[in-house]
C-alpha cells in the first residue's frame, strides 16, 4: 500500500493542475433552465464513468440501450464521450486501486458506499479537492436533490482544515435486502419459523437430515466472507459503547479480534463442519453458488435483493413449482435471551468523488448535476409509462415482463446509472410503493415481512470519522488478503480446534497492523470528540 500512497503524491501534482477548468477559444459556456452552467465542447474530450459489474446482468453493463441514452441526452449535447468503466462489486477497492495505477486505466470518478473506504482513498489522494465555487456553478440541480445537510458530509480533513472531497448520494428510508426461507422445508419438517440462534441451527439440521435439497442439500447458502458482511452485528450484546464501535466496527478492515466477529466465525464453524453450508463456500467469492443452488431447489436459505424483474424467484418456482418462501425473522441470528442489533447504513448512499488524473473537474459536476435533474431520474428510473411500468392506485409498477431491448440493465433497475445521486427512487420508500416496486407479482408479502423485521430491531451507526486514518491506508490492503485467508481455514477446521487456531492467526493478522489502526483511530476518535 506505501507503493499506491507514493504513487497518489505524484498524481496529486496533475491533480492540482486540473482543479480549474481552462476554456479553449471554441468551447462554448451557457447556462441551463435551472442556471447550471455547462460547456459544449469545441473539441471533443473523453468522461470516463465507473459503472458497478454486477452479478447476474445479463447485458454488458458498458453498452447499452441506457448507456447509448445517456450518451445521445448528455454526451452529444455538450460534445463528450461517456466512456463507462466496469467496477467488480465484489473486489471493487482493488479493483479502483489498480485502475488508479496509470491514467490510461483510471476512471474520472472513484466512489465507495462506505466511511472508511472513502478515508482511505483521500489518504492515498486517489481524489482530488472539489473546488466548492464550482460546485456552486455547475451543480445547482444536485445540490437541490441531495440537500445541503447530505452535501456536508462530503467533507473531510485535510492539511489541517475541512475540505469538500466528495459528492455524497441521497438516501432514502427504504430497504429491499431479503434474506428468505424455505417455508415449504420448514412444513415438511414439522418446524416453525426460528426465532433465536439455536432454533435456526436446529431447523438446518433437519433440512440436512431429511435430504430436502436432494443428494446435494445446502441447509443455507453461504459465500466467502467479505470484509463488508462481516460486521457481527447479531453477536453485539455487551458491545455497543461508542467509542467501541468507532475502534472497532469497520466494513473495510475487519477487526478480528473483536468478540462479537469471533463469535460469527464460531458459528460458521459449526455449520461447515455440520454440514449446514457449502463443503466449496471458499470459492464461491461473488455469490453465483449461493444463487444457483437456492434456484435450482437445493438450498433453503438465501439472501439477494429483491426487486420486480429479479430472476431468483422465478426461476426457483420454475424448478419447483410447490416452492414456499419467506422473509427469514431476524432473530434467527442472535442466541437466546440476547438483543437484536443490526447496522444501520450511512444518512447519505454512494459518494462520488473526482479522480486524482481527472482533467475536466467540470465535466464531472455537468455530468452528475445532469442526472440530478427530474425528468433524467424519472426516465432512468421507471423508463416509459405503458412499457417499463403501469401506475396502479397512484404507486408506479414495473413490469416485470418486459422483455425488450430497452429493458433495465440489472434487477435494481438502473441503479448503478443513477447511483451517484440516488440510493433509490425517491418516490418508492413507503410499504406499499416499495412492495410495487421490488416484488415480483404475488410476493408483495415479503415486504411486510421486511418490514415487520425492521421494527424488531435496534439500529447501531458506525462512527463517521472525518480524518483520515493514515494506518488504514497503509496496512489495509494486506490485512484484506489475509482476512480472505483466515476466514477459510477458521471456518473449516475441526471444530475443537478453533480457539486455539483463530486466537493464533489474529496475534498474526493484529501484529500485521491491526494494533496501529486501533491505536490510531482510538486517538483520532478522542480529539474529534474532545469538549
Amino acid at each position: 500500500m506505501k507503493k499506491a500512497v507514493s504513487l497518489a503524491l505524484a498524481l496529486s501534482v496533475c491533480a492540482g493542475l486540473a482543479a480549474v477548468p481552462a476554456y479553449a477559444a471554441e468551447d462554448v459556456v451557457s447556462t441551463t433552465a435551472s442556471g447550471a452552467k455547462v460547456i459544449t465542447y469545441g473539441e471533443q474530450i473523453e468522461l470516463k464513468v465507473p459503472i458497478y459489474q454486477r452479478n447476474g446482468i445479463d447485458q454488458p453493463i458498458e453498452d447499452n440501450y441506457w448507456t447509448h441514452w445517456v450518451q445521445s441526452e448528455f454526451g452529444d449535447k455538450y460534445n463528450i464521450k461517456v466512456t463507462y468503466v466496469p467496477i467488480s462489486r465484489t473486489d471493487e477497492v482493488n479493483d479502483f486501486t489498480l485502475k488508479m495505477g496509470s491514467k490510461d486505466t483510471a476512471p474520472d470518478m472513484i466512489f465507495h458506499y462506505d466511511n472508511p473506504q472513502l478515508l482511505a482513498y483521500i489518504n492515498q489522494e486517489f481524489v482530488q479537492e472539489i473546488d466548492e465555487d464550482m460546485v456552486k456553478e455547475y451543480m445547482p440541480d444536485y445540490l437541490a436533490y441531495v440537500g445541503e445537510d447530505a452535501y456536508a458530509l462530503g467533507k473531510y480533513m485535510v492539511d489541517g482544515s475541512k475540505k469538500q472531497m466528495y459528492f455524497p448520494a441521497a438516501r432514502d428510508d427504504a430497504d429491499n435486502w431479503a434474506t428468505v426461507i424455505r417455508t415449504d422445508w420448514l412444513e415438511k419438517v414439522g418446524k416453525q419459523m426460528p426465532v433465536t440462534e439455536e432454533e435456526y441451527l436446529d431447523c438446518l439440521r433437519a433440512f440436512r437430515d431429511a435430504n430436502l435439497g436432494g443428494e446435494y442439500t445446502i441447509p443455507a447458502t453461504q459465500g466467502l466472507p467479505s470484509t463488508t458482511g462481516m460486521r457481527g452485528d447479531s453477536k453485539r450484546t455487551g458491545h455497543t459503547d461508542p467509542k467501541e464501535i468507532a475502534v472497532y466496527s469497520d466494513l473495510q478492515v475487519v477487526s478480528l479480534d473483536w468478540e462479537p466477529i469471533k463469535r460469527t466465525y464460531k458459528v460458521l464453524n459449526t455449520m461447515y463442519n455440520e454440514g449446514l453450508i457449502s463443503k466449496e463456500f471458499a470459492l464461491d467469492s461473488d455469490g453465483s453458488q449461493a444463487k444457483s443452488d437456492f434456484v435450482n431447489g437445493r438450498a433453503g436459505v438465501y439472501g439477494f435483493y429483491l426487486s420486480a424483474n429479479s430472476d431468483v424467484i422465478s426461476t426457483l418456482m420454475e424448478n419447483c413449482p410447490d416452492a414456499k418462501i419467506d422473509i427469514l425473522d431476524a432473530r434467527s441470528g442472535v442466541p437466546a435471551g440476547e438483543t437484536l442489533y443490526d447496522y444501520k447504513a450511512d444518512p447519505i448512499g454512494i459518494s462520488t468523488g473526482i479522480s486524482a488524473y481527472c482533467q475536466h473537474p467540470e465535466a464531472v459536476m455537468m455530468y452528475i448535476n445532469w442526472m440530478a435533474q427530474p425528468e433524467v431520474l424519472e426516465y432512468l428510473q421507471y423508463g416509459e409509462e405503458g412499457k417499463h411500468y403501469n401506475v396502479v392506485d397512484g404507486i408506479k409498477v414495473l413490469d416485470s415482463s418486459y422483455k425488450g431491448e430497452d429493458r433495465f440493465i440489472s434487477t435494481n433497475a438502473n441503479i448503478d446509472l443513477f447511483v451517484m445521486v440516488s440510493q433509490t427512487r425517491r418516490d418508492a420508500t413507503s410499504k406499499e410503493a416499495m412492495a410495487a416496486t421490488y416484488c415480483p407479482n404475488g410476493y408483495e408479502y415479503l415486504m411486510d415481512e421486511i418490514f415487520e423485521n425492521n421494527a424488531r430491531k435496534n439500529y447501531i451507526h458506525n462512527y463517521r470519522f472525518t480524518t483520515p486514518i493514515t494506518s488504514q491506508s497503509e496496512y489495509g490492503e494486506d490485512l484484506r488478503a489475509r482476512f480472505q485467508a483466515i476466514s477459510a481455514q477458521v471456518i473449516t477446521c475441526p471444530a475443537d480446534q478453533f480457539d486455539t487456531l483463530y486466537d493464533s492467526l489474529v496475534e498474526e493478522y493484529k501484529a500485521a497492523g491491526l494494533d496501529e489502526i486501533h491505536a490510531e483511530k482510538a486517538r483520532v476518535y478522542d480529539a474529534e470528540n474532545a469538549q
